[in-house]
Order: C-alpha cells, then structure tokens, then sequence
C-alpha cells in the first residue's frame, strides 16, 4: 500500500452461476468505495484504469514496484467500482471457453437496458439514472475511420500519397476491404509505428524495444468488433503508453503478478496456469458490435438523459461514468449516456481523434444551445465545450487518449462538474 494512503479500498471477485455443460467462472474487482467500472473487450479496467489513470495509487519503476498516490483521484469526486469484464479479462476467467464470447454490451445499450428496466420494475427496484459521460468513444465506424485518416494528415502524421490513397480506395461505411484499401491502411499504420497514437508529441518507451520476454498488453484481435475495417490491423491494437511515464504499463505488470499483490486482491485464488497479463487473446470474437451507436444515443437524449463524451484508454472499446440520482458513478465498458454530456477530451489523440468525433457529432443533427466556447483550468484554457440540446461535448486541450493520465487536473475538473450538472467555468477566476 502506498505510504500515507487513506483511502477505504475492497477487493474481490464475484463466482458466477455455473451453466448446464461447464464449471462456472469468476470475475474480479477493485472497490474504491464504489463506482463501477469497466473495460473490454480483452483488455483490464484494473490494470488499465486503476493503476495508470484515474485509481488512487499506481505502481511506482523498481525491482519490487511500490504503489504511489494520485492527488487527481477520481475517487475525489465519486465511488468508483474497477470490474474486470467479460470473463476472460485481468484475473476474471471461465471454466469453459465458450462462455468467453458472450461479451457485454456498450454503455448507451446499458443505459437503454436500465431505462426499459425501470418501465417493468417496482418503484423501490427502479435505477435513478440521471446521465452518463462517454471517453475516447467509438461511436458510428464510418465517422469515426473517416476522421483518423483527416487527423493522420492534417498532423503532418501520414503522406499527402497515403491520405490520397485512402480517400479514394476506402469506403468507410462498408464492412469489407478492397485490396487498394488495405496496401493504403497498412502504410497509414506503418507511419503510426514510429510514434504514439494515442498521444502524438509524446515520447515511447524505449524499453519495451529491447525486452523479447514482455508479456501481453496488446488488445487482441477481435473479430466484428468496431471500427470495422481499422481493427484489422495490428497498428490499430497497439496499447496506449501511459502518459508521463511511457513505461508504466511495466510496472503494473510487474507488480499484479507478486504473489503478495494477488494475495492481497483475493485474485487469482484457483491459481491460474497463466500469468496476469493487461490484455487477454482468449477473446477472439465480438457479436454484439453494432457499426453505428448513434441510434441508441438518440433515443436516449429524447428521453431527456444528459450527456458528456470525453477521451479515456479504451482497448477496442470505451470506458464511460453512469451517474445515478445518488453519489454513484458507474463505469462500465465503452458507451453513452442518460442525461446527455457529450465529451471529447484529448486534442492529442489520434486513436479515437477530436475530427472523429466532430463528425459523428453532426450525424446526431442536433441543435445548438451555446457555441464553441473556451473552458478554465484556474488562469490557463483546459479546452473548448460545444453545448448540443441534450448534449455537451467537451475537448481537454493537449490531452493524449487517456486525459486522466496526460491531463489528470483537468480531467478530474471534468468529472467534478459533470456529477455535479455544472457547467465548466467559461472565464479566468478575476
């Protein structure tokens, strides 16, 4: 535990109900008190979202990793819950393959599942869900593709050949490659290699280069996940580095598989024949994906949900806050909202870019209640906020895709205020 550490903080797992044919399963958490989060598909909301971006403590570089603590805790703000799902993810496993490809769905369908819920449940059962907040949301795969291919070139990423390759070879709003496409997005990942993606100007760790016994923190490849046609490709799974400390991933790894650690956490307790890994290949499909979440959003908003959309990590999926009428913020793998905010954080990211989302954005159609308008973090412009009917979009300015990692005081304000249905501050303290 990280010295000075104050903080109320559970850990277990939940034994799920074993089905007819096979021996039942596990799925593991952390407990700050109690939020829930959750990140998929393949990938830990623990190791992930706990330990390198919005948990109270991550682990420190050294040969036995020690823990450090955040001051931009999200936990400052709200309960938070860490769940690792679907099985198969972090220390969650199953007993029987199959059960690894009922996956989970996205948050606005969690949101949508909730509200038709409370319509059949008892007044005292019913979810008092007031909104929810989306980061580095894939949304609609035609948008979304189109707008990485518009960032990549207009920040000097990619070559005015490839962008023109591209243009003209891919259809976005098809499922399937033509051999054209595919030469043109194996060189618009190729570029991407040499640096970050979810974070352009900042620096790769150059260890992982020179380590051949690394363990897995790649996403895996998932079949009929979204984007369709980027997922594809290796380059569109390459895992984020993690903000300041491009190396930080190492750490974490190193530390979850201390026996002491697993110990500590309640994980692990069948020991597992594998080690703990960021990123889980057991995964290898997806059939619940849809190529466009656009339509549940709208439903939502029409229902009066509020709605923020901002830039977290996410694998091939998002991670995004459910909020409830009470203190409870829930965290759940990739979606929208009730009770629409719509916040798109980091102008860095060229994984899930700020053009992605501007045009998926116009999709919606939605009218304007306040302009383009800059937002403070005390003297200096955190970002800029575009306020939708039902929706707020909100970019955090030089946040890489993990804004709680690159940008942790602004994003912390974030959080604040979205639970706190204020608007951000639109002028300098005097």
């Amino acid at each position: 535990m990280a010295a000075g550490c104050k903080h109320h903080v559970l850990s277990g797992r939940c034994t799920e109900q074993p089905k007819p044919g096979n021996n039942g399963g596990a799925k593991g958490g952390f407990r700050r008190e109690a939020s829930r989060a959750a990140k998929g598909p393949g990938c830990s909301s623990i190791g992930y979202g706990e330990a390198e971006e919005l948990g109270p403590f991550s682990p420190q570089k050294g040969s036995k990793p020690k823990l450090k603590l955040n001051k931009y805790s999200w936990n400052k703000a709200a309960n938070l819950l860490f769940l690792e799902s679907p099985v198969g993810v972090g220390f969650s496993y199953s007993n029987t393959s199959s059960d690894i490809s009922e996956l989970g769905h996205y948050v606005p369908q969690l949101a949508k599942f909730i509200l038709d819920g409370n319509k059949i449940a008892s007044k005292e059962d019913q979810i008092k869900l007031k909104g929810f907040m989306i980061g580095n949301a894939l949304l609609d795969d035609e948008t979304d593709q189109k707008g990485m291919v518009e960032y990549a070139w207009d920040h000097a990423v990619i070559s005015d050949r490839v962008y023109n390759d591209l243009k003209k070879n891919c259809d976005f709003s098809k499922k399937n490659l033509t051999t054209e496409c595919n030469n043109a997005l194996t060189q618009y990942f190729a570029d991407y290699r040499l640096i970050d993606i979810y974070n352009l100007y900042a620096p790769i760790c150059i260890e992982n280069q020179t380590k051949t016994h690394r363990r897995n923190t790649q996403p895996p490849v998932i079949d009929g996940v979204s984007p369709r046609l980027f997922s594809r490709f290796e380059g569109w799974l390459k895992r984020p580095s993690a903000g300041y400390d491009p190396c930080a991933s190492d750490y974490t790894d190193t530390y979850m598989n201390r026996l002491d650690v697993q110990a500590a956490l309640h994980a692990s307790v069948t020991k597992l024949p594998y080690p703990w890994t960021h990123c889980n290949n057991n995964i290898t499909s997806w059939s619940d994906s849809p190529s466009s979440i656009l339509p549940t959003i709208k439903e939502l908003i029409a229902k009066g949900l509020r709605v923020w959309i901002f830039r977290l990590f996410t694998s091939p999926s998002s991670v995004l806050p459910l909020m409830l009428a009470k203190p409870h913020f829930l965290y759940v793998s990739q979606t929208t909202d009730h009770d629409c905010i719509d916040t798109d954080s980091g102008d860095n990211d060229g994984r899930i870019p700020v053009t992605s989302t501007r045009y998926t954005l116009r999709k919606l159609r939605l009218k304007t209640v306040q302009e383009w308008t800059a937002w403070y973090t005390s003297s200096q412009v955190g970002g800029w906020t575009i306020q939708y009917e039902g929706l707020m979009f909100v970019t955090v300015r030089g946040a890489g895709h993990q804004v709680p990692t690159t940008k942790p005081r602004q994003a912390l304000q974030l959080i604040k205020h979205f639970l706190a249905g204020k608007k951000l501050p639109d002028a300098p303290p005097s």
